[in-house]
Parts: C-alpha cells; sequence; structure tokens
C-alpha cells in the first residue's frame, strides 16, 4: 500500500520523463532541420556549378549573385533564430526550476497540513473519551440515539406508506368512473350537481360500490401525509437533540491548543492553496514555452519559415528549373555530373522531409500525452491525493497506468477515473460530526471516509476546504 505523496512522487519521475523525451524529439527535429538546411545550400551550390557550364558569364553571374544573396538573406534568418531559440530554452529551464522550487514548498506546505491535521484529531480524540466518563454527556448521547432511531423507524413507515400509496392506489386511479366520482367529490360536502346529474351519480357508485372503495382510497392517499409529517416532526426533534450534544462537544472542543492549532490549520491551508495557484500559474507559462519551443523544433517558427520560403523558392524558380532540365537533356558529361548530383541531393531532400514529418507526428503525440499527464497531476493535487492520509490499495500499480498512457494506450480521463475509483483516505480518530465538525472548513467526514469532506478541492481559487475525496 503506497500513500498519496509516494504516488505523486511517481507522476513527477513520470513527468521529468515525458519532458526529457519531449526534448530528444526537439533536439532530432532540430538536426535533422539542419541537415534539411545544409542540404538545400548544396543544391544551390549545385546549380551554380550547373549555370557556370550552361550560361555565358553574365547570366552565370546574375544566377551566382542572386543564389549568394539568398544564401546571405538565409543565414541572417537563421542566427535570428539561433538568438532566439537560445532564449527560449533558457526561459524553459528557468520555468522548471521555478516549478520544482514552487513544488518543493507545496511539499512542505502539505506536511505542515498533515501535522496540524493529526494534532487535531489526537486532541479530539482524547477529549471525547474524557466526555464519554461524563454523566451528562452520556444522558444526551443516549438521547440523540433514542430521538434519532424513532426518527429512522418513522422515516421507514412514511416511505413504506407512499410506496403502498403508489403500488395499492395505481387500480383506483385506473377505474375511469371510480376517478370520475373522486374527482367530483361524491359523498363529500363539496359534491354539487343537478337532480339528474345526482341520481346518475348514485347510480355510477351503487354500481362500483363506490362508498367502500372511497373509504380505502381515501386511507391510501391520507396515511402518507399524516405519517410523512409524523416523520419530519421525529426528524426535527432528533436533530435538536443531536445540535444539543454538538453543543457540548463544541464547547469542550474550545481549549487554547484546539483553537492554536485550527488557526494554524486554516493558515497553512490558505498558503498551500495560494502556492497551489502560482504553481498553477508557472505551469500554464511553461506550457506557453513549450509550444514555442515546439514550433522552432518543427521549424514552423516565423524565422524557420521565411528561411525556408526563400531557399525553396530559390532553389525552384523558373529559370533555374529550366537550366537543369535542359542540362539533362544535353549530352555532355560535365552537365551529367552536376545532374546526377542535383538528382540525389533532390531525393535526399525528399526522405529528410519525410523524416521530418515522422517526428512532428511523434512530437504530436507525445506532446498530448505530456498535456494529459500534467492534467492529471494537477488534478491529484487538487484533490489533496497527495496527502500522507490518503493511500492506494497494495495492488494499484499507478506506473503501470501512466505507461499507459504516455504510450497513447490509455487517456488521461482513464487513468484519472481508476486512480478516483482506488483512492481512499485513513479515517480519523474523531468521529467526523463530532463538535458539528472537527476540523475548520469541513474537514472529516465525506465520500469514502477518512479526512474532511473539504481537505484540497478549492485550492487556487475560492473559499473553504472543498476536496473530490474525503479527507
Amino acid at each position: 500500500m503506497m500513500n498519496g505523496t509516494d504516488q505523486l512522487a511517481v507522476i513527477n519521475q513520470h513527468m521529468a520523463k515525458a519532458r526529457s523525451g519531449l526534448d530528444t524529439i526537439h533536439q532530432r527535429m532540430e538536426t535533422a532541420n539542419q541537415r534539411l538546411v545544409k542540404l538545400r545550400n548544396q543544391l544551390a551550390e549545385e546549380y551554380r556549378q550547373l549555370a557556370r557550364f550552361r550560361l555565358d558569364e553574365l547570366a552565370a553571374n546574375r544566377v551566382a549573385t542572386q543564389l549568394d544573396e539568398t544564401d546571405r538573406a538565409v543565414l541572417k534568418l537563421l542566427e535570428r533564430r539561433s538568438q532566439e531559440l537560445h532564449e527560449l530554452d533558457s526561459a524553459i529551464e528557468q520555468s522548471t526550476a521555478r516549478q520544482d522550487q514552487l513544488n518543493a514548498e507545496r511539499g512542505q506546505a502539505v506536511r505542515k497540513r498533515d501535522d496540524l491535521v493529526k494534532q487535531i484529531d489526537e486532541s479530539a480524540a482524547e477529549i471525547k473519551s474524557q466526555l464519554s466518563r461524563q454523566d451528562a454527556y452520556q444522558a444526551q448521547d443516549k438521547r440523540v440515539a433514542e430521538t434519532g432511531a424513532r426518527a429512522e423507524q418513522a422515516e421507514r413507515k412514511a416511505a413504506q406508506s407512499e410506496a403502498d400509496q403508489e403500488e395499492k392506489g395505481k387500480p383506483y386511479r385506473e377505474d375511469p368512473l371510480f376517478m370520475y366520482l373522486w374527482n367530483r367529490r361524491f359523498l363529500t360536502p363539496d359534491y354539487t350537481g343537478s337532480w339528474f346529474t345526482r341520481s346518475l351519480d348514485g347510480w355510477v357508485a351503487k354500481m362500483i360500490k363506490f362508498g367502500d372503495a372511497r373509504s380505502n382510497y381515501f386511507m391510501l392517499t391520507e396515511l402518507p401525509v399524516r405519517l410523512r409529517e409524523h416523520a419530519e416532526q421525529q426528524k426535527a426533534i432528533a436533530a435538536e437533540e443531536l445540535e444539543k450534544l454538538h453543543d457540548l462537544e463544541a464547547k469542550a472542543l474550545q481549549t487554547d491548543d484546539i483553537v492554536r492549532a485550527k488557526e494554524a490549520l486554516a493558515a497553512a491551508q490558505k498558503s498551500l492553496e495560494e502556492t497551489e495557484a502560482r504553481i498553477e500559474e508557472e505551469e500554464k507559462r511553461h506550457e506557453t514555452l513549450f509550444q514555442q519551443r515546439s514550433a522552432f523544433a518543427t521549424a514552423s517558427d516565423e524565422a524557420s519559415r521565411q528561411a525556408i520560403e526563400l531557399q525553396v523558392s530559390e532553389i525552384k524558380q523558373e529559370p533555374l528549373a529550366n537550366l537543369y532540365m535542359q542540362a539533362k537533356m544535353t549530352s555532355n558529361p560535365d552537365d551529367d555530373v552536376i545532374v546526377a548530383r542535383i538528382r540525389d541531393l533532390q531525393q535526399k531532400e525528399k526522405r529528410l522531409i519525410s523524416e521530418i514529418a515522422a517526428f512532428q507526428e511523434q512530437e504530436r503525440q507525445h506532446q498530448q500525452s505530456f498535456s494529459e499527464l500534467e492534467d492529471l497531476r494537477r488534478r491529484f493535487r487538487q484533490s489533496s491525493y497527495d496527502s500522507r492520509y490518503s493511500y492506494f490499495p497494495s495492488g494499484f500499480e499507478l506506473a503501470a497506468l501512466l505507461g499507459m498512457l504516455m504510450s497513447g494506450r490509455a487517456s488521461g480521463g482513464d487513468v484519472w477515473d481508476r486512480i478516483d475509483r482506488e483512492q481512499r483516505f485513513r479515517r480519523p480518530r474523531t468521529p467526523p460530526d463530532f463538535g458539528g465538525g472537527v476540523f475548520p472548513g469541513g474537514f472529516g467526514g465525506g465520500r469514502r471516509g477518512g479526512f474532511g469532506g473539504g481537505f484540497g478541492g478549492g485550492m487556487g481559487g475560492g473559499g473553504g476546504f472543498r476536496t473530490g475525496g474525503t479527507f
């Protein structure tokens, strides 16, 4: 069995591994793009050589000059891109370091919160033990049990009566003659009608034995109302007695130690929420930076796009294309050598473009999994599942689930649903409703038992100690 703190460490390890994997893909794409730029420079150089063979000196010089200008423009763009990329990588490193720092601060805040929860729970449990030995408390506790039992019994009777009304009243409701007389209020002071109508209604009533049926149906409809009123009265009495018990408990809980611990717990939770908000803000900034880094890796940033457009448009322009076609149709061996080299470079260019496209698809899939993993980690923290009071059964393999997520065999939503189903909080020593709630903001009780119906949940915004779990 692993606690939530250990499980968060598992998620962080996979986050680091996923980030490293993205960095590797980016580096490979960067290398491939550099090779593509170099290859296109080689193509331009081959076209220079071809122009010297095929054109007169003046025309050849014009082609060479144009290609040289393009090379200088491309080089300038690539230098600008290199500087921008260096600044971006530096910003990503700083953001990663900032997240590490904030997560360390959050870990300390979580430990402090958990320590305070333990302190309050142990103090409250001791007070409960002392109260349970007092006659006044024992008497009130007995009244709560008795009135609660009566309320539960009254509720069961009311619910059964309502169910009987629905089931046993169906034949009456489905009888059109009976319902006609019932809705006309026949045999009641509210019934009205002419002599002829009264005569006909009396004949129908006699035929269907309305008198007896009406008495039975009246009981079916009236009894649930009376029993429901009684049940609500009994529940109100039970709630009043329970409130008196909670008042005794709450008064006993007003010790200096517990009051100070509760104030410290509220402050710790507030600090935790503020830290979580800063983490989320930095994560969003990091995501934006990573998207920009992805644009550089895929050569879709502004400088890369301009450089590619210049290179491609220059190499593919009509004069050079015609020059290449003419050289292919001649039998000059010098031309043939250059044409063969150009053809070989063009084939390499196609293969390299295909390789880069595969990297881009790999990067897209990896980036999607990384984003889902980051969102999962955020939900894990916000639900306070990273507390040491949070735990997962021994057969739960989070690392395997995260591996499936990163390989694309499971979605982030699927993995989170599994986490949410398996997660539990340890029960406190003090009953969740002791004193009306031992912990501030709703700690203690909630889904699946454990510390609090409000641990975490609202981190990063809003008041209260809400949770997706039961801390």
